[in-house]
């Protein structure tokens, strides 16, 4: 009868240990295949980062967003910032709430800091992961594409329920697998 019990305990914790990862895809496949499409403009990239690993390291042009005054957010808070699409596509924050918005397009993040009437966001994707072999030139193309006189650069998302996946990086508007290939670059000795 004890072992019963055991097998029982054992088939739980495994079916649990399987359930989470796989809700995890789920989710993020969801996303892919039935959210919103936003295109985020990228700046400016400090130094690669030895500690990080093979990821391209993304920093959004649009971090920050309007609040009123009379609203008085935390520091880490979380919030809804609500999306906007400028006269290009490109995707900006246009506010903050701190109820889900029933109609308006947003995304779930937290607060860095206010400012008199601006709000700092918590960059809500920061990388972009690559094969090891890839990630080196797509991000050696991507520091040469988003240099302040060079911003070319930026990001597709899907966005829903606030729920954001990056679906691909782009230079000018080649996705960066097609960008390598066109130009490749030469391999460090």
């Amino acid at each position: 009868m004890k072992t019963k019990w055991i097998w029982i305990l054992f088939l739980a914790v495994a079916a649990i240990q399987l359930a989470v990862p796989a809700s995890m895809i789920l989710k993020r496949e969801h996303a892919l295949d039935h959210g919103t499409v936003f295109k985020f403009r990228t700046a400016p990239v400090d130094p690669y980062d030895a500690f990080r690993g093979r990821y391209v390291a993304l920093s959004l042009e649009a971090r920050s967003a309007p609040v009123e005054l009379d609203q008085d957010f935390e520091h880490n808070e979380k919030v809804y910032a609500l999306l906007a699409e400028d006269a290009e596509g490109f995707a900006y924050f246009s506010g903050v709430r701190r109820q889900c918005p029933a109609a308006e397009p947003y995304l779930r993040t937290r607060l860095n800091y206010v400012s008199g009437t601006n709000a700092s966001l918590r960059q809500p994707f920061d990388r972009f992961y690559m094969d090891e072999n890839e990630a080196p030139a797509a991000e050696r193309a991507y520091w040469q594409n988003s240099a302040r006189s060079n911003q070319n650069a930026y990001v597709q998302v899907r966005i829903e329920k606030g729920f954001c996946v990056i679906e691909d990086l782009y230079v000018g508007e080649t996705p960066i697998r097609e960008y390598l290939a066109q130009n490749p670059s030469p391999r460090p000795r």
